[in-house]
């Protein structure tokens, strides 16, 4: 008879007869059926994370409209995108390759906002084109925007990407945990200056070829803490002044908070401050909703009919994913010392970490084994000729080859970055759905790895 036991505050992830299920699918048949190393994405948590970003904050901003805009960066996949155009939130772009990705993916023009630094003029009169919005990191960029507006005879929409100074805080960064997060906020290159986009506004007073639809920020995750946001959000709202003083009383149809928000566990390799409170979804809509409509307030300008927009890249995904990797052989030492590894058929350039890790860098899970006790101590060391120590010392049940191992919250940013050192094959994709799992990536081939090469004609000897 079936048993059923939830796992790691992950409510899709289940121990069922003594293996691993994300949702309805055993993960050791996935593992067999699709091979390894794999990441795999749950549907259901994708969809619930979503929604529940869309339901919070339309709950504390009844003045206007929400849109949610996960930033394709984290999980740059045409089927996920494809998943979240359908529950009708838009996608925050970065660069022509992101943009070729939700466009694959059906996503109407309406719905992309196309981010980023240096844009060059060919992705820019493709947005204009699209009808896309258009975050502007300079004011080149709006000179690009003039320019591709007055070829195709159309109007760029705009938005203009801020800077606010949080001048008031010394609080340091959970990123960098030796720099202030203000200081951090000011250097990191992202955002037009707040010199240059003050002299921006006067030009776009008489500016026919572009919609000035709003404002955009991003501090990305340097803080939980909410007075940190309400701080950010204040400091942006005494910019939007600004800039409606200059604009004749100018004030934004939409205002993006950009994203930054902690996923619920906050499990994250490449965060290294992550040991305190984690708001919730609700936290994050309650605090920045109030402190923007009360600092908007503060300064005379109305907040009716306002499109909120939030980014949250990291927040919608990380939990969603999981890595799956196979055991493929055990050594034991025995003679110097008494030690174990766990040699694994994944890499540290798969999975975005370096180097010794004192600590785990992933909550991880024995899925072929999900209940049994932890008897053996090892390493659990990847498969490059780096030192490739995944986990260093960690108790297990007794591995054998053709174990399966779960790393958890894999979901964001961690794909996107594997690389080819060794001239590995980066690995495939899973999508799983309830009871169904289908491959949205297929796993690299080492023709693939090499397919971008050349020898020049007078180093081939065959010639």
């Amino acid at each position: 008879m079936e048993t059923t036991q939830l796992v790691n505050e992950n409510p899709f992830l289940s121990i069922r007869e003594g293996r691993l299920y994300l949702e309805d699918v055993d993960l050791v048949e996935v593992a067999k059926t699709h091979g390894t190393p794999l990441f795999v994405v749950s549907e259901n948590y994708l969809r619930q994370n979503i929604r529940a970003y869309k339901s919070a904050f339309e709950a504390h901003w009844p003045e206007g409209k929400v849109k949610v805009m996960p930033s394709v960066k984290a999980n740059p996949n045409i089927a996920i995108r494809k998943i979240i155009d359908s529950e009708g939130a838009g996608c925050d772009v970065f660069g022509p390759g992101e943009l070729e990705c939700v466009l694959r993916a059906g996503v109407s023009g309406k719905n992309i906002s196309v981010n980023g630094s240096i844009k060059n003029k060919e992705i820019i009169q493709k947005a204009i084109a699209l009808g896309a919005t258009i975050i502007l990191d300079s004011p080149k960029e709006l000179e690009l925007c003039i320019e591709g507006a007055q070829k195709l005879g159309m109007r760029a929409n705009i938005l203009l990407r801020l800077k606010p100074w949080l001048g008031d805080t010394d609080e340091m960064s959970d990123f960098l945990p030796n720099c202030e997060i203000r200081r951090l906020t000011q250097t990191i290159k992202y955002g037009i200056p707040t010199t240059e986009v003050l002299a921006m506004a006067k030009s776009l007073k008489s500016c026919k070829e572009v919609n000035l639809l709003g404002v955009h920020i991003h501090m990305g995750r340097h803080s939980k803490k909410l007075s940190i946001w309400e701080l950010l959000i204040e400091s942006y709202v005494l910019l939007i002044k600004e800039l409606s003083g200059i604009l004749n009383g100018w004030t934004p149809q939409i205002v993006n908070f950009g994203g930054g928000f902690a996923a619920s566990l906050d499990k994250e390799t490449r965060v290294a401050q992550t040991d305190y409170a984690t708001p919730t979804v609700e936290d994050y809509a309650k605090s920045l909703t109030s402190a923007f409509r009360n600092s908007m307030t503060n300064v005379n300008l109305s907040t009716k009919g306002i499109l909120i927009e939030v980014e949250p890249g990291r927040a919608t995904h990380n939990q969603t994913g999981l890595h799956l990797t196979t055991v493929k052989n055990i050594k034991h030492e025995t003679t110097n010392i008494n030690h174990k590894w766990a040699e694994v058929d994944t890499s540290e350039v798969f999975l975005g970490i370096q180097g010794v890790n004192p600590t785990p860098p992933f909550d991880y899970i024995v899925a072929s084994k999900a209940d049994e006790p932890n008897e053996m101590t090892c390493d659990i060391v990847g498969v490059t000729c780096n030192a490739e120590w995944l986990f260093e010392n960690v108790t297990v049940p007794s591995l054998c080859e053709e174990d399966v191992i779960a790393l958890l919250n894999t979901g964001s940013y961690i794909e996107p970055m594997a690389a080819n050192f060794n001239a590995l094959p980066r690995p495939g994709m899973a999508l799983i759905s309830g009871n169904q799992c289908n491959m949205i990536k297929r796993h690299e081939t080492v023709d693939e790895v090499f397919s971008r090469q050349v020898v020049p004609k007078y180093l081939d000897k065959n010639s």
